[in-house]
């Protein structure tokens, strides 16, 4: 034969000069067959008794395939007729259609074709009609085969599958196979036509082999057909080759190959029809079950091309078994050409093909139970000695993938889908039956063996649901109790294998129908390995059982794994990966949880991986060493949740991310910290040990100890790298798929020694990349300058490169540029706004028009914006750039002109920017030098930490981030700026300190406030002006440094960044390699350089009404963190109660803010207080301290990891101190372990016993006053235990103030946070009381307290008091000693704000912030609290109390004076100008008018008398309009006196007084007034005259004859009501104040209860308490006070009057007061007006006040210096004879007596 003689290099030659058609010949025959279908066309059978249509015609045989052989060829020319309706319809009447075509054929051949002869041979087939077209020279000939059929499929489409009912219908029309074979013409063409030339070429070769064998074969009618020799051919190609290029000889020895393996094939494809619909699923099993060869049709199922029953293949295999020795397959070296190597092709030296053959189970032969492997990646490498998953050992078998052209780089992109549903995914039906058997061998193992198991788990690609079609695996993993180690496998594992294999074989009887069970050799020791094969070819499952100790036990859904079971796994001294089958269920679970498109992009990545395996098996050893198809899963689980993680995506750029990692696996550093993490200490520092290893680290998430990655990865990214040029990466438009934003390691997974080596590898651009696109800017700056506007009076009058690239922190492969030009157009900044789209349309113009010139291409993008400020484009060229820069050109004003470098901006240049400018940085590019020249001088290692930080941002931008956009990324920039001006400027600085203090900065944004005075400063006023208002906006602020609008902290998402931030704090990236975190720079509070503060000024400037929200956000801590360290610490405290590794322990107590609940977010502190039987008192602690601390230590230290913690505990102990810090995400608590003498015992209130013991104590060891406080935690907690959640929220304000202050108290001791909390509760205690309050009134509250820190003597009597003369010497003390003084409630000897150097820097931050509260405003409102509880102050120094606390000074008296002149002047002169009424007298009143105001509170009563008010009653009905017209004249005249008035809102209809506050310049702050109008009933009052008895008779009868309240005209009487008290004594008015002072008091606390008495009634009531009582200029206050409320304590008893204005002498006055004195008690008169009853009988509240003034009667105040009580005086409560300060006692006396007789 030719072909044999023909040596390999020269077949190529053979097949185009001898096998190749004649190209005359075939052009002829296709004009032939061309012309005879149009004839057939126009003429149709429209002569026929049924006349039918052609519909169209497909040509095929080997002509139409493209396969047709020099000589002799064949055609078939398939005309679907209309007539035909149904596969059925062909049979009826093709005998009748094939006579009329005959004719038809004559007819048309009227007229031959020039070349050719024509003829009909023997027609031999009953539904064709044949004839031949052969050469004049008959050395070429065409058999034609006219065909009639069903149209079956109609218009195809390329790109749309065939539905399954159309072979389905095929199925049910009861054909013969292949009987309707050219229904499916069409589909049988394209199948082959698109294949490659050399396929076709190496077809030609086969078939022209298949002739000459053909005609030396006597029985030739009994071979195969020669398209069942086109259809192996194909199928070797596509499973040993798939490349375009290839060698004949090769591939026609492969085909040979298959040849003689004839009975073992078994070959079809699924591109048109597959197992998908259940009729042909059925019968495509029906199928692959025939005798072999079987090979099928790829268009129609029903026609087996093979027929092993019909044709000898064995003369072909005979024959092709005799010609390896032939010429055709020697090489020109010498030696033997191999054939192809792949999934289903022979092998050398190997009996049957590379996958197992399915036969019936009685035709199997021994040897075939066996199978080998594609790929073996365990060889060369240190894998596991176990089924890994993948193919690893035996254990995972590689069967051909049944199927059409399944090479990846033929599939189209938009097919990758419906590839791998088609393809790639398993049988459903298969993987049922596999589970049913799984779980009926678990039920068999488990129930008949006697190794009891505890649990099963079903793993492998199969368990994990990443099974591969034709390439499944699944462990079944037996967790035995007979294990109770790791070392226990090794030492039992072949007897239970061998018991496990002996009960398999026994029991196994089909008990799954369709399943057979086969054990193959047994490769891997650790298994017991099997299959389950169906009858269905291709589908079976390697299945490897394995008997293990259960190291995780039951772990609920979600749960990790506890650290123990890592380290214990570290100390077993286990080889890498040795004992990965104890963690199967994570592994599976790590996987089966993700969603199914990510596991179909798996299949795809594992498709990929075993046809590279396959096409390569030669290559030694490069293949054998592959990593394990495992490593490709996790690859590409890792792709997407860096990449993409949503549940749909784009398959194609998926496919492109993961080939990309692969290529670069050199870098890859990959690995989940789900069930193992840094947190314990050993895993921490073997995971360490892991990362300093050689790339490729793939680590195992479910066990750390094994390295997936290992193993020879060149080959897998040389296949890559060629897979990405394919068509299944390119898009519609033809251009490349765009992979996902992937790097090959991850900065949070990066330790922080390394991130220099990060940036270095990842994230720095490299030097060509830089010089490419420096030479792109350059190339535009040029064509900018010299080509832009040749042809126009605009000038470019400079280019500046701005953006990362001219700063120096571009990012490595982002190749974008800023250019900013600078033109004459425009001469001011409004200018830029107004013309920039004009210009940047005519930039784009010139572009375009210069590409040619300037061998550029320029891409432009279409802008958003109708006035764009940026023309955006990209250029590419082939000269310049091996790829694309995406350029910004941005028109701008030139505002700085030529700076020089160094030298900054005029202020003018700032003025007409801040007067130009209506949006935020409007005008930025501008200032693009003073920017880029900011950061470009910055060191290299500054610069290479902003990379850094933007690399962190850009990750950051990935995550879902809802409404809102994060933070400009050159606010980063400059953030990272400032951090590192802060932290010291050092060019050599430690990367991750840097990182983390950028971090801690975001974190806090609420915080920031960041500027420099670079390039403007405060000089100028308007700039000066400018600026303060910037920074008194919210914060975060971060002004750019050259453009002063610009806020890049403004209006973004900084919330979500802070979050993001939190979360890298605690990631490895930021942490020492002991676990500790990387502790960041100090933050100043003032950057040099001009930059401001952060930690200062931040708090101050946030807005009184924004202060909750802050809390809110920024301060509670996350009630999940709280949660998490809750557990833990209830954890750790039960551990320390149970244990007995310590002394008894008889309770544990938490205390310090923890323990109080004032945990501030972030990091707090905390104390563990172990009460111990051992310490027996007090002073036992300062003995057994260190041994008990030391216990302790060792106790918590072995138990760590057996206790189950929520939150990371970290033990330290240092200088005799033992710590502890817990955390989580958002929170860290370092906590302090005290031993402490249960002082208490099982009492909840201490004894006075247990402070003189205290006291004793103290004075015995000479310990510091509250050394031994501990011992009361469990007080200190109960003290703040159920106070409202917002008195919290207050407590954390002020404990974050003072943690901002810290900064600036460094060189001063600390103040105790525990002293600024009880000042806190105090404030709260004496100024508000309400669950619900104004969180700004107690604020200032509590900084005006620290204010008057010098005066601050703070107690609670909760647990002590004065009672037991120990405690009140202790507390006398106490109290005599240098303010501040803030007792500890549970400990009086403990004095928490001693500390005075630190008040004083303290109160001038109060000062500061009060200041900042109401800038240029008076003083907003607080609690009225004084600095020092009147309860709590001892009464010989109530004098002093009033003196300090009460008594106005005289700027007060001044002020009140001043601000009642300009009243009092403008009612007298301005108040009625166009009326006849005159004021004709103002009296001052109230408090202010008697002597008897207090400190706090600026206000005045001015009553006025207009001349208009004649009577009583016409005050009570002309004084609203009165009080209109004063309102109407004090606002006429505000802008006149310079004044500012404003008025408060009166609820009733008609108001009785006018109240307004008063603001003018002389005034130091607002002051209250009310200005009554009144009639003037006394006239003009002679001082110590008395009124005249008609003036009160008339006032009597008004008030019997009317419905006027008792007092309504008291008003009249002001005067009288003033000189009443402003003549007493001095100390005298001192007790009312004092008195008023309680009553204020007792008013904020009873006022939600009801009514209580008047302010008037007590000043009356401590008047007569003197007058009865001592009536002495110098008395003692407290005897007083005391007598004061022991009068309201029995004010049902209460009568007070006076008789120095009226009198009994007049009938009607005396009558009128009879009556008054007999109403309910308590009665006490007005002494001016006798209508007005202040004491008010049940109409006021008494009982409320009465019961205030009994408890308060026990307060220290009324306890002289030595602690003893003082006395009251003797006072009577009903008014007696001589004491009414008349002589009428006789007449009183008699009409009592007869009243009471009467009775």
């Amino acid at each position: 034969m030719d072909v044999y003689r023909t040596p390999a290099a020269a077949l190529d030659n053979l097949v185009a000069r001898r096998l190749q058609p004649s190209a005359e010949f075939v052009g002829a025959a296709r004009r032939a067959l061309g012309a005879l279908g149009t004839f057939l066309r126009e003429r149709g059978g429209r002569a026929a008794a049924q006349p039918w249509r052609v519909l169209k015609i497909a040509k095929g045989g080997s002509s139409g395939r493209g396969t047709a052989l020099r000589g002799g060829c064949d055609s078939e020319l398939v005309l679907f007729l209309n007539c035909f309706k149904s596969y059925e319809d062909q049979g009826v009447r093709h005998a009748e259609i094939l006579n009329e075509m005959r004719v038809l054929l004559e007819s048309w051949w009227q007229k031959p074709i020039p070349g050719l002869s024509f003829e009909f041979p023997e027609q031999d087939a009953a539904r064709v009609l044949r004839f031949r077209l052969a050469s004049t020279d008959l050395e070429n000939w065409m058999d034609v085969s006219l065909v009639p059929a069903f149209d079956a499929l109609g218009q195809l489409s390329s790109d749309v599958k065939l539905k399954p009912q159309i072979y389905s219908r095929l199925l049910d029309s009861g054909c013969q196979g292949g009987e309707h074979a050219a229904c499916f013409a069409e589909l049988r063409r394209n199948f082959v036509n698109v294949r490659p030339a050399k396929l076709k070429n190496l077809i030609l070769l086969v078939k022209h082999w298949f002739r000459q064998v053909r005609q030396g074969e006597a029985r030739r009618e009994e071979l195969p057909p020669a398209y069942a020799l086109e259809l192996l051919t194909i199928f070797a190609w596509e499973q040993g080759c798939g490349k375009e290029a290839f060698s004949l000889a090769q591939g026609l020895r492969t085909v040979l190959g298959l040849i003689c393996q004839y009975q073992h094939l078994c070959v079809f494809w699924t591109l048109n029809y597959g197992f998908e619909d259940p009729a042909v699923r059925w019968f495509l099993r029906y199928q692959l079950e025939r005798p072999r060869p079987v090979i099928l049709d790829p268009a129609d199922p029903t026609w087996d091309v093979g027929n092993g029953a019909a044709w000898h293949w064995d003369l072909l295999a005979r024959e092709a078994e005799s010609c390896y020795e032939h010429p055709c397959f020697l090489q020109a070296a010498g030696g033997a050409v191999q054939p192809w190597e792949g999934p289903g092709l022979p092998r050398p030296g190997c009996s049957g093909l590379d996958h197992p053959i399915q036969r019936d189970s009685a035709q199997r032969a021994p040897e075939e139970s066996s199978s080998l492997n594609a790929v073996d990646p365990s060889a060369g490498s240190r894998q596991p000695s176990r089924p890994a998953p993948g193919p690893s050992g035996t254990a995972s078998t590689t069967p051909c993938t049944l199927g059409t052209a399944l090479d990846l780089s033929r599939v189209s992109t938009k097919d990758l889908d419906r590839f791998i549903q088609d393809h790639l995914k398993p049988n459903p039906q298969f993987q049922k039956q596999v589970s049913k058997a799984i779980d009926v061998i678990l039920h068999c193992l488990c129930e008949k063996r006697f190794h009891r198991a505890s649990t099963v788990s079903k793993g492998g690609s199969f368990g994990r649901g990443t099974d591969l079609r034709g390439y499944g695996d699944a462990e079944l993993v037996i967790f035995l109790n007979c294990f109770e180690d790791y070392g226990d496998q090794r030492a039992r594992r072949l007897e239970i294998l061998d018991e496990m294999r002996a009960q398999l074989e026994s029991w196994w009887q089909d008990p799954v129908p369709g399943l057979s069970l086969r054990f193959p050799e047994q490769t891997v020791p650790e298994a017991l390995q099997f299959q389950l094969v169906s009858r269905a070819p291709g589908s079976w499952m390697d299945v490897s059982l394995l008997p293990i100790f259960d190291a995780a036990g039951q772990l609920c859904a979600g749960a990790r794994p506890e650290p123990q079971i890592y380290s214990s796994l570290l100390d077993s001294g286990c080889r890498g990966g040795e004992h990965v089958a104890c963690f199967a269920e994570l592994r599976r679970n790590f996987v089966n949880t993700r969603p199914p498109k990510l596991k179909n992009l798996i299949l795809l990545v594992k498709h990929w991986y075993y046809q590279v395996a396959a096409r390569n098996r030669g290559r030694q050893p490069a293949c054998a060493s592959l990593p394990p198809v495992y490593a490709l899963e996790l690859l590409t689980i890792f792709a997407w949740e860096q990449g993409c993680r949503n549940d749909s995506f784009n398959t194609a750029e998926g496919l492109k991310t993961v080939l990309g990692l692969v290529q670069q696996h050199q870098q890859l550093c990959v690995y989940w910290t789900v069930n193992y993490s840094f947190e314990d200490p050993a895993i921490r520092t073997y995971l360490l040990g892991q990362l300093q290893k050689p790339r490729p680290l793939l680590l195992d998430p479910a066990d750390p100890t094994w390295n997936v990655g290992q193993g020879s990865w060149e080959l897998l990214a040389q296949e890559a790298a060629a897979l990405e040029t394919q068509a299944c990466f390119r898009n519609r438009q033809g251009t490349s798929v765009q992979p996902w934003d992937v790097m090959p390691a991850l900065l949070y997974q990066t330790p922080a020694g390394d991130l220099d080596k990060f940036i270095s590898e990842f994230l720095q651009p490299s030097r060509q990349f830089l010089a490419q696109v420096n030479k792109a800017v350059n190339a535009i700056c040029s064509f900018l300058r010299e080509n832009c506007f040749r042809n126009s009076p605009i000038k470019v009058l400079k280019v500046v490169k701005g953006g990362s690239l001219a700063k120096g922190t571009a990012l490595r492969g982002r190749s974008d540029a800023d250019i900013v030009v600078f033109l004459s157009c425009f001469s001011q900044f409004t200018e830029q706004g107004n013309k920039r789209a004009e210009i940047i349309s005519e930039i784009r113009a010139q572009l375009e028009a210069c590409q040619q010139e300037m061998q550029f291409e320029v891409k432009f993008e279409i802008p958003k914006w109708e006035n764009p400020r940026v023309l955006s484009f990209s250029l590419m060229s082939q000269t310049m750039l091996d790829q694309s820069v995406d350029f910004d050109v941005l028109p701008a004003f030139n505002a700085l002109g030529q700076l020089s470098s160094g030298r900054r901006p005029t202020s003018q240049v700032y003025v007409d920017l801040i007067h130009s400018y209506n949006n935020a940085g409007e005008y930025s590019t501008c200032f693009t030098e003073l920017q880029r020249d900011f950061i470009v001088s910055r060191p290299t290692k500054l610069k290479s930490l902003i990379r850094l930080v933007k690399h962190w941002y850009r990750q950051c931008n990935k995550m879902p981030k809802g409404k809102g956009s994060l933070p400009p990324q050159h606010g980063l920039e400059l953030l990272t700026v400032h951090a590192w001006e802060q932290g010291g400027r050092d060019p050599q600085f430690n990367m991750a300190q840097g990182f983390r203090t950028v971090l801690e900065l975001v974190s806090r944004y609420r915080e920031l406030c960041v500027y420099w005075t670079v390039n403007y400063d405060n000089q100028d006023k308007t700039v000066r002006d400018f600026l303060s208002q910037q920074l008194q906006k919210p914060r975060p602020i971060i002004l750019d440094p050259a453009d002063p609008t610009g806020n890049l902290g403004h209006n973004a998402r900084w919330d979500l960044l802070a979050e993001e931030a939190v979360a890298c704090m605690s990631a490895l990236c930021c942490m020492g390699r002991d676990g500790t975190p990387i502790q960041p720079w100090p933050a100043k509070l003032a950057g040099a350089a001009g930059a401001m503060g952060i930690w200062g000024s931040h708090l101050y400037s946030v807005q009184p009404e924004k202060l909750e929200e802050l809390i809110q956000n920024s301060l509670r801590p996350y009630g999940e963190c709280q949660k998490q360290i809750d557990d833990t610490v209830n954890a750790i405290c039960a551990f320390l109660e149970e244990t007995r590794q310590l002394p008894q322990v008889i309770c544990v107590a938490k205390g310090g803010s923890y323990g109080r609940k004032t945990v501030l977010r972030g990091n707090s502190d905390g104390t563990i207080v172990i009460f111990v039987s051992d310490l027996e008192r007090f002073q036992d602690q300062k003995k057994s301290q260190d041994e008990i601390l030391s216990k302790i230590w060792q106790g918590l230290k072995t138990h760590q990891l057996t206790m189950k913690l929520e939150a990371r505990m970290e033990i330290r102990k240092l200088h005799g101190r033992l710590i502890f810090q817990l955390s989580t995400k958002w929170q860290s608590i370092t906590f302090e372990v005290l031993p402490a003498y249960n002082a208490l015992g099982l009492s909840e209130k201490p004894s006075p016993q247990i402070y003189r013991e205290l006291k004793r104590a103290l004075d015995m060891t000479k310990a510091l006053p509250g050394e031994f406080s501990v011992c009361f935690t469990e007080l200190q907690q109960k003290f703040f235990h159920n106070r409202p959640r917002k008195l919290t929220d207050l407590i954390l304000l002020v404990k974050y103030w003072y943690q901002q202050c810290q900064a600036k108290l460094k060189e001063s001791p600390p103040l105790p946070k525990y002293a600024l909390e009880l000042l806190t509760v105090y404030a709260w205690e004496q100024g508000c009381g309400a669950e619900n309050f104004d969180i700004v009134e107690g604020l200032r509250t509590v900084l005006g307290l620290i204010k008057q820190q010098e005066q601050l003597c703070v107690y609670w009597m909760v647990n002590y008091n004065f009672e037991n003369e120990t405690v009140r010497n202790i507390l006398l003390s106490q109290l005599r000693s240098s303010r501040p003084v803030i007792l500890d409630p549970a400990d009086p000897t403990n004095n928490v704000g001693k500390d005075k150097a630190c008040w004083q820097m303290l109160q001038q931050e109060a000062h500061i912030w009060l200041s900042c509260l109401s800038p240029n405003e008076p003083p907003g409102p607080s609690w009225n609290v004084l600095p020092a509880p009147l309860y709590a102050t001892p009464g010989h120094l109530l004098d002093k109390f009033i003196k300090d606390f009460l008594q106005p000074d005289r700027n007060f008296l001044d002020q009140i004076a001043t601000a009642v002149d300009i009243i009092c002047r403008f009612l007298q002169k301005n108040c009625f100008p166009h009326s006849a009424t005159r004021v004709q007298k103002t009296v001052k009143g109230g408090s202010t008018g008697k002597g008897t105001a207090l400190k706090t509170g600026s206000d005045a009563d001015l009553v006025v008398f207009p001349d208009s008010l004649k009577s009583y009653t016409s005050q009570k009905s002309e004084r609203c309009s009165i009080i209109k017209e004063i309102r109407k004249q004090l606002e006429a005249c505000q802008q006149e006196k310079k004044l500012e008035v404003k008025f408060e809102i009166s609820k009733w209809k008609a108001p009785r007084v006018l109240s307004f506050s008063l603001k003018s310049r002389v005034l130091n702050e607002r002051v209250d007034f009310d200005v009554l109008p009144a009639f003037n009933a006394l006239g003009q009052l002679n001082s110590g005259s008395t009124p005249s008895p008609k003036v009160y008779a008339e006032l009597i009868d008004l008030y019997k004859s009317s419905d006027a309240e008792g007092g309504e005209f008291s008003t009249c009487f002001t005067e009288l009501q003033c000189n009443f008290v402003a003549f007493r004594p001095i100390k005298l008015k001192d007790l009312i104040r004092l008195v008023k002072h309680w009553y204020k008091q007792c008013e904020r606390k009873l006022k939600q209860k009801g009514s209580l008495p008047p302010k008037y009634a007590l000043e009356l009531l401590t008047i007569y308490a003197w007058e009865q009582g001592s009536g002495a200029e110098n008395f003692d206050t407290a005897e007083g006070f005391r007598t004061v409320l022991e009068l309201v304590t029995k004010y049902q008893q209460l009568c007070v009057f006076w008789t120095v204005n009226y009198n009994f002498e007049d009938e009607t006055v005396r009558n009128f007061l009879l009556t008054q004195i007999q109403r309910t008690r308590p009665v006490i008169l007005d002494p001016a007006d006798p209508t007005g009853d202040v004491g008010g009988g049940d109409r006021w509240c008494w009982h409320f006040l009465a019961k205030e003034a009994t408890e308060w009667l026990s307060s220290f105040c009324f306890k002289d210096g030595t602690g003893y009580p003082v006395r009251s005086w003797k006072v009577p409560t009903v008014q007696t004879p001589g004491s009414c300060g008349c002589s009428h006692s006789e007449v009183i006396g008699s009409w009592i007596a007869n009243a009471r007789r009467n009775f």
